[in-house]
């Protein structure tokens, strides 16, 4: 869902597009790469790459408007953390998610990576939070082959 201030229109999308965001070692900087959402991974993750490689000759911020139906996914590269919060000002109707991961670390055996979802309370609970981690969980076992 967005709330669209401009418009004073709630909508409620059927599909999200991510917004990754590409940092720039020589300016500390960032560029946003918008990359449309595919159901075919093999599409997705083609448009995705050439979208990263894009943005990663560009040095402008161009977060805009023209890009309703996005939703922050951040990589925190410099760190491991246990918590991390996202807050927005109060007052400030933002219902997208805003999704965050960390560096992995190996913790008593096993390799953990930190990851945060940000959602709004009023048009999600604790219930479909746990099924973005559920979601998760089975990618991963998938990927490393049932060994998690």
């Amino acid at each position: 869902m967005q709330y669209l201030w401009q418009s004073d229109e709630l909508i409620c999308y059927d599909v999200i597009n991510p917004t990754q965001y590409v940092f720039h070692e020589d300016t500390e900087t960032c560029s946003p790469v918008y990359t449309t959402y595919y159901e075919d991974y093999n599409e997705f993750y083609k448009n995705a790459v050439a979208d990263v490689e894009a943005a990663k000759q560009t040095r402008e911020y161009l977060l805009d408007a023209d890009h309703p139906n996005w939703f922050d996914a951040s990589y925190v590269s410099w760190l491991s953390y246990d918590s991390l919060n996202v807050e927005l000002p109060d007052g400030y109707l933002y219902f997208l998610p805003i999704v965050n991961w960390g560096k992995y670390r190996e913790e008593n055996g096993r390799l953990m990576m930190p990851l945060t979802v940000r959602l709004n309370h009023a048009i999600a609970d604790g219930y479909l939070v746990a099924n973005v981690y559920r979601l998760l969980e089975k990618e991963i076992a998938e990927f490393c082959g049932g060994n998690t």
